[in-house]
């Protein structure tokens, strides 16, 4: 059975650069806790001073808060459908919302207690969020907001997500100088709010140094990185925490291709394109005889690539390296395109030290 592993020491060092970071630049820390979805894991964020968190649904935050987390923001635009579950979880938690358009303001007049909401604002990625240029709609939005009595307003909030999109570091720093100034423009036009400005992608939260203009920071995919990652620059093979050990079960030999156990429902399908490739993993070395990986992995420069999936198995391509030492029945560690999604679907983690952990739907 494919099983994620998990490089405790590893992660715990990616939580600590992290923090550092976001200490050394004045900036509070507000880390998204949709990659591991774990209490456990999150659990170590506390020993870097982080007593606020991100979440991606109410679910996710009901969980949090039975682990004893208190100040928790929803980052999603707010669903009137989830009023009930907002109701019931702002009475055990300080809960924050996005907002991006007046239409949900009339379904939070049935609030039960106090919520805060941060303003989504679009700084160029185009999914969510009124446009940060738009100061007339942000107006409108906040005159509108001042008729819901238990509705308060606590900032901006930006997830510059297209900067998945450029290895080009000129590229992504325009994405997030751009985003900045946004955000800082926004904190001028608005001041009278005493307004705060939330920033949070991996990639630029990694690699940029100037955060003028920003208050907090809430990445979230740092916690693990990941091949994807590791190809926009914002890490090293040595900082990728999880490998997903997956079974070798058939080897063919015109050409060099072997079968894996681990397929769509383990890896999920998202992709990238590695040497011309389009891959769905990538090799980090073999378990030994007996499925002890104390040592960890290491990153297999030009392959074996995992080239193709269906539901339940994958075929790797470029064997030719590991196939004389690759029998049927040997464990391989496999880097993950997307480590977040790999982790939504797996439901716990197995340490290098023997030790398994749930996440949120592990749980359910």
């Amino acid at each position: 059975m494919p099983t994620l592993l998990l490089d405790k020491k590893k992660c715990l060092r990616n939580m600590e650069r992290m923090a550092g970071k976001a200490a050394e630049k004045g900036l509070s820390f507000r880390p998204h806790f949709k990659t591991h979805q774990s209490a456990e894991i999150g659990s170590w964020f506390r020993a870097y001073g982080v007593s606020s968190i991100t979440v991606s649904s109410f679910r996710m935050a009901a969980y949090f808060i039975r682990s004893g987390w208190k100040d928790i923001l929803v980052a999603f635009p707010f669903n009137p459908h989830d009023l009930a579950r907002l109701n019931a979880l702002s009475g055990a938690a300080r809960i924050s919302i996005l907002l991006d358009h007046p239409a949900a303001l009339p379904f939070l007049e049935r609030l039960d207690h106090p919520v805060d909401f941060y303003v989504d604002a679009d700084t160029g990625y185009g999914r969510t969020g009124i446009k940060a240029e738009d100061m007339e709609g942000i107006e409108n939005l906040l005159n509108a907001s001042h008729s819901v009595k238990k509705l308060h307003f606590r900032g901006f909030y930006c997830h510059a997500g297209h900067s998945y999109k450029s290895a080009d570091p000129g590229i992504k720093n325009r994405i997030h100088q751009k985003a900045r100034q946004d955000l800082a423009n926004l904190k001028k036009q608005f001041s009278s709010y005493d307004p705060l400005a939330l920033y949070g992608d991996t990639p630029n939260c990694s690699i940029q140094e100037n955060f003028n203009g920003i208050d907090e920071i809430t990445p979230g995919n740092f916690v693990f990185f990941d091949l994807m990652q590791l190809a926009l620059g914002s890490c090293t093979p040595d900082d990728i925490a999880v490998a997903m050990s997956c079974s070798v079960t058939g080897k063919y030999h015109d050409p060099r291709r072997m079968l894996i156990h681990g397929g769509a429902v383990h890896f999920s399908k998202e992709s990238m394109v590695l040497n011309g490739q389009v891959v769905f993993g990538q090799v980090a070395g073999a378990d030994d005889k007996n499925g002890r990986v104390e040592k960890g992995w290491d990153l297999l420069q030009d392959g074996p690539f995992l080239t193709g999936i269906s539901q339940e198995h994958g075929i790797l391509e470029k064997c030719e390296r590991i196939d004389d030492r690759t029998g049927i029945g040997d464990l391989l560690n496999i880097l993950p395109v997307h480590s977040c999604l790999t982790a939504n679907l797996m439901k716990e983690y197995r340490t290098l030290e023997g030790d398994l952990i749930q996440t949120l739907n592990g749980c359910f």
